[in-house]
């Protein structure tokens, strides 16, 4: 009954607060990107909780359980891309002036290429979608007695609502909201397990002794190099193939408030996962036979936390999941309106016709992300990564090339995000031969195609090198 009174409250704050926030909404552009006036807290709020979904709380405590300190690979690539987007990156795009990376791509290359970037994107944020829907029914049916399907429900239609109405000006205040809440959930649960097992020290004293391979960083030979820079490219690299992180960067208020959320986003995700490893690694000693990787978090709520702390880090996990799922359904909405529709489209559409046609084509594709993970069971963290590193593999090069080569042309571009995709498809499908996730060879792939065809090509016009290395 406690977890249960947790969790209601919980969603009961998140959809006040995403109905007080959707009052604001008056246009389609307040609803794409936020009317261009996200602070500092909002932004850093906005881009951590996406970034931090079901996966971390379910599919990644349970690796770091598996892996010990070796897991810690999958969070340095985190780290990396906000140190990247902080430099280099989040400023220029926004003084670019683009809601969407479909945008950016069409200004830097051309059409064809926003066409074909939008409907990947589309397709894989309903895989998004899925993907947190299906780590929440799993996390709650371990806890609380209750129809899976009706979960995913309940879960999806909140978000659903909020999203809908409020578009991103709600996404970011609720999603700060979660923020709190999903710190407040991990902390809890780092100091009960810490202090079970004694303490930092004493752990990994004790580790030393039971599971010495938990202490290496390469998880006594279980992760190898291609492993490692595979994790590191899914999220370092590909992070920039994520239309959502383009679009939370886009709605800053400023350029330099831009980069200092990419900056401020880092420090939260160090503070986020090194707590999230000591739990694993406290579960290592605490639970040494817990099955199967995606039931560690729900076992060890289970078995440390009283009913009314386990309720609050459940709730933290549904944070997590719905912080994630109304930023990709948003973006689902946002690219199927401004990135396909209003590009195919000869009809003049008025900017309250964008905002009806918006909300409506997002609870069409809300409906439709529900539907489909009643029938997804797959492994939460895998079925993200997979398709973080397919949208990397295809955008990745060509989002931060068009800011860092000149010479770059539309023709190298389009063979990088064909040969891209295609590569990272055909990687998977094979079943990631030699442990390498589909990112690593597509990227490659993609950066050489990029380079090879652009040389062999003329170079792009001098409008467009102006337009985005005088940003």
């Amino acid at each position: 009954m406690e977890t249960l009174v947790c969790i209601c409250v919980f969603l009961v704050a998140l959809f006040l607060i995403g109905v007080y926030t959707s009052l604001k909404i008056e246009t389609h552009d307040d609803w794409f990107v936020a009317g261009r006036s996200l602070g500092l807290l909002p932004l850093v709020g906005t881009m951590f909780a996406t970034t931090v979904s079901t996966v971390s709380l379910i599919g990644y405590l349970g690796y770091y359980y598996q892996m010990g300190w070796g897991g810690w690979w999958n969070w340095g690539g985190s780290i990396l891309s906000f140190i990247i987007g902080a430099l280099f990156f989040s400023k220029k795009l926004r003084r670019l002036g683009k809601r969407t990376m479909s945008e950016m791509l069409e200004a830097r290359y051309g059409k064809v290429h926003a066409i074909i970037a939008s409907v990947i994107i589309f397709v894989g944020m309903l895989f998004f979608v899925s993907a947190q829907l299906v780590g929440s029914a799993a996390i709650v049916t371990a806890a609380v007695d209750v129809d899976r399907n009706i979960v995913i429900l309940v879960i999806g239609a909140i978000f659903i609502l909020f999203t809908v109405s409020g578009g991103m000006e709600a996404v970011a205040w609720t999603d700060t909201f979660c923020s709190a809440v999903i710190f407040l959930g991990t902390l809890i649960l780092m100091f009960t397990a810490l202090g079970k097992v004694g303490g930092i020290g004493n752990l990994h004293t004790t580790l030393a002794q039971v599971k010495p391979s938990a202490l290496d960083p390469w998880a006594g030979g279980q992760i190898s190099i291609g492993i490692a820079v595979s994790w590191i490219l899914t999220w370092g690299i590909g992070n920039y193939g994520s239309p959502h992180i383009v679009t939370r960067i886009n709605s800053a208020k400023t350029p330099e408030i831009a980069a200092w959320s990419q900056a401020l986003t880092s420090v939260a995700s160090l503070a986020f996962f090194i707590p999230l490893m000591l739990i694993g690694l406290a579960a290592i000693v605490l639970f040494p036979s817990i099955p199967a990787t995606d039931q560690a978090t729900p076992y060890i709520i289970k078995h440390l936390l009283s009913p009314w702390t386990g309720g609050i880090m459940m709730a933290s996990i549904l944070a997590a999941a719905i912080s994630t799922a109304d930023s990709v359904l948003l973006m689902a909405g946002t690219t199927f309106v401004n990135d396909i529709l209003l590009k195919v489209s000869k009809k003049e559409y008025t900017s309250k016709q964008i905002l009806r046609t918006s909300r409506i084509a997002t609870l069409t594709i809300g409906v439709l992300g529900i539907v489909f993970s009643f029938y997804t069971n797959s492994g939460v963290m895998w079925i993200q990564a997979n398709m973080v590193g397919i949208l990397g593999a295809m955008l990745s090069i060509v989002v931060l090339g068009a800011f860092a080569w000149r010479r770059a042309n539309a023709q190298g571009a389009l063979a990088a995000m064909v040969t891209g995709v295609i590569v990272a498809l055909v990687w998977l499908v094979l079943d990631k031969p030699f442990g390498l996730f589909p990112i690593l060879p597509g990227s490659f792939a993609a950066l050489a195609a990029y380079i090879i065809v652009s040389l062999l090509t003329p170079p792009p016009p001098q409008e467009v090198i102006d337009e985005f290395f005088n940003v």
